[in-house]
């Protein structure tokens, strides 16, 4: 049997946030992240040339791509009709989770405090999502799991291959590496060595 997103996601656990200034560098850089052994992409939905991107990706074998920064239904329904596999909100907004859940589609939604970590989880939402990760502490996951045992949560914002293994330690589900991908240099090579970085943390 096929594994389903959510399972996909929890096996591989590490997001790669794509957003460039065009789509040839997008592409450039979700390549080398997969390639590097990421393979859980999020293109981000404002950027130049997403759904193109999307389209491109989605249907590739042995890798699960969606989108984020999506801000309201509508521009759910435009992602996952260029293929995104998952959706990613900064807030919890139901009638994107709505639309997910209608069209079996994971939905990832904004949530900080313990209350709108449990509305979104009611609404339907399969992940919370925690921005900026580093304002916080991994020491405020442990906190929020240790009482909410049952949030699958991920983590984004000033995540690194230092770092990393403190989220997972506290119960996070995933997290979402970015800008850190760069810190070598934005060419092919220098993410896809930085993207290696991290598959220790899922093979």
């Amino acid at each position: 049997m096929a594994k389903t997103t959510i399972e996909f996601m929890k096996e591989n656990r590490v997001v790669a946030v794509i957003r460039s200034a065009s789509y040839e560098k997008s592409l450039e850089f979700a390549r080398a992240c997969v390639d590097g052994g990421i393979k859980i992409i999020e293109i981000i939905s404002i950027s130049p040339g997403s759904e193109r991107l999307l389209r491109k990706l989605a249907s590739e074998e042995g890798i699960s791509v969606g989108a984020g920064t999506v801000l309201d239904r509508d521009s759910a329904e435009r992602m996952c009709d260029c293929g995104a596999h998952f959706i990613v909100s900064p807030h919890t907004d139901p009638r994107i989770i709505e639309y997910c859940r209608e069209s079996g589609i994971t939905v990832v939604s904004g949530a900080v405090t313990s209350s709108e970590m449990v509305n979104a989880r009611a609404m339907g939402a399969d992940f919370v999502k925690i921005f900026p990760a580093s304002s916080f502490g991994s020491g405020y996951v442990k906190a929020i799991k240790n009482s909410l045992g049952f949030m699958d949560i991920m983590v984004t914002g000033g995540i690194t291959a230092e770092n990393m293994q403190d989220y997972f330690s506290a119960g996070a589900a995933l997290t979402g590496v970015s800008t850190v991908l760069l810190g070598g240099g934005c060419d092919y090579q220098s993410i896809k060595q930085k993207a290696g970085e991290f598959s220790r943390f899922f093979t």
